[in-house]
């Protein structure tokens, strides 16, 4: 008998840690509703396009600066795999891929400002690659906006790309040739 009321405490024991669990888990599907609910709700909408139009202000002045053209983003709720979610997308672009580059560069600019001006964390520095594919005023107004912005922007590029203006030693920090290789393996 007592090994019999043993084997019941012991289930009775994985019962009430089981129905522990699930109680846990239904108080957090709970919360996860209620969290969805308010990052769809009127007010959240309200406050991404507040945020989306500050940062678009940002956006397509530089882009405006390098380009002539405003680039901007747009959000709109979509639904994934079951799963409801914001969509950011550029609007109505389609670029050639020097163009694209400058694209990306004028979005990575101005996401540091806009971080800046939020008070949100951020590192000053842009690193990227490619850049030989955009025209050589963009790159020098590139330039001209990281200084102003106090943003390090790192470009690997093939110095017979650079403008006379960009080929000068004080904005190199890394030259590398045939014989002058950064990793000697």
């Amino acid at each position: 008998r007592s090994a019999l009321f043993q084997k019941k405490g012991n289930y009775e024991a994985a019962i009430s840690s089981i129905t522990e669990v699930e109680n846990n888990i239904a108080e957090l599907n709970r919360e996860l509703e209620g969290i969805d609910t308010n990052l769809f709700s009127e007010g959240f909408q309200q406050q991404i396009d507040s945020q989306l139009a500050k940062f678009n202000g940002i956006f397509s002045s530089f882009s405006n600066r390098l380009y002539g053209e405003q680039y901007a983003i747009k959000c709109d709720p979509d639904t994934k795999r079951g799963k409801r979610v914001y969509k950011f997308a550029t609007i109505d672009v389609n670029f050639s891929s020097g163009k694209k580059h400058g694209e990306i560069s004028c979005f990575d600019l101005a996401y540091t400002k806009f971080a800046d001006m939020e008070g949100i964390v951020c590192l000053h520095f842009l690193l990227n690659d490619k850049k030989e594919l955009m025209h050589g005023n963009q790159l020098n107004e590139i330039a001209k906006i990281a200084n102003e912005e106090n943003i390090q922007f790192v470009a690997s590029i093939l110095e017979d790309k650079l403008t006379d203006e960009l080929r000068d030693q004080k904005y190199y920090v890394v030259e590398l040739e045939e014989g002058n290789k950064l990793f000697r393996f």
